[in-house]
């Protein structure tokens, strides 16, 4: 198979394949470590997220979005265009994405504490996640955060080409109500700040804007966040 077969190791994590592509794909990955890391990793990255929901969804949000389902159209297939330099995110089966919007709606606890009966939003934010998951280039890491943090972890998958890094975590100590887990992009200028983990420290969280950020770190900072980092990361996880 060509250099294209790396390309399809996320949407085969996500079962995002068609029949051939997803025979190929499979007579593929034997002889490749690194797909094969790629989608064990993407996997687990998966059933983080689903274990990271905080807070209970309100009980008319399954069948508001069921509803919202049984009116998607399944999307023709995109016209071929000239190959580019970047991958891709290939069309997720129209049916599948939405299934995938509703698990991802009904586990989010970003979605859920903040749904206002608006089902786009919940959409939205659930096609991100999506396409960061499915991305060509999505490199997915895990690391251990430091002791006086409870020793938990952090999971990431950052994509290059999606300018997004989709984060999650588990085991982080809890904080007082005037203190938070602030995230940073970290490189060769001064830290950037890209957001906070919830209250409870899990996510799923969206950030945006990777430019030149080699590493994305995690400090605790007071509840409003800070312009600049504190104190030391409590735990850092590499982009590249």
């Amino acid at each position: 198979m060509s250099h294209d077969a790396h390309t399809l190791a996320g949407p085969y994590a996500l079962d995002a394949l068609g029949a051939g592509e997803r025979h190929r794909f499979e007579r593929h990955l034997p002889g490749c470590a690194t797909c094969a890391e790629q989608v064990a990793g993407l996997r687990e990255t998966a059933a983080r997220l689903a274990l990271a929901a905080a807070v209970p969804p309100p009980d008319t949000l399954h069948e508001r979005v069921m509803t919202q389902i049984d009116g998607i159209r399944q999307a023709p297939p995109p016209l071929r265009s000239p190959r580019r330099s970047l991958g891709r995110v290939r069309r997720v089966p129209g049916r599948l994405a939405a299934a995938a919007c509703v698990m991802l709606t009904l586990v989010s606890a970003g979605a859920a504490a903040h749904w206002r009966g608006d089902a786009r939003d919940a959409q939205e934010l659930n096609r991100r996640i999506t396409a960061v998951l499915a991305a060509p280039d999505a490199r997915v890491a895990t690391v251990r955060a430091a002791a006086d943090a409870g020793g938990g972890t952090l999971t990431l998958v950052a994509s290059r080409s999606g300018d997004t890094v989709l984060v999650t975590a588990s085991g982080l100590r809890p904080l007082p109500a005037a203190r938070t887990y602030q995230l940073w992009f970290l490189g060769s200028a001064r830290p950037r700040p890209a957001g906070f983990l919830p209250a409870a420290g899990r996510g799923p969280v969206l950030a945006a804007g990777l430019r030149d950020a080699r590493r994305l770190g995690v400090t605790v900072e007071p509840a409003r966040g800070s312009s600049q980092p504190t104190g030391a990361p409590v735990v850092t996880v590499p982009l590249d």
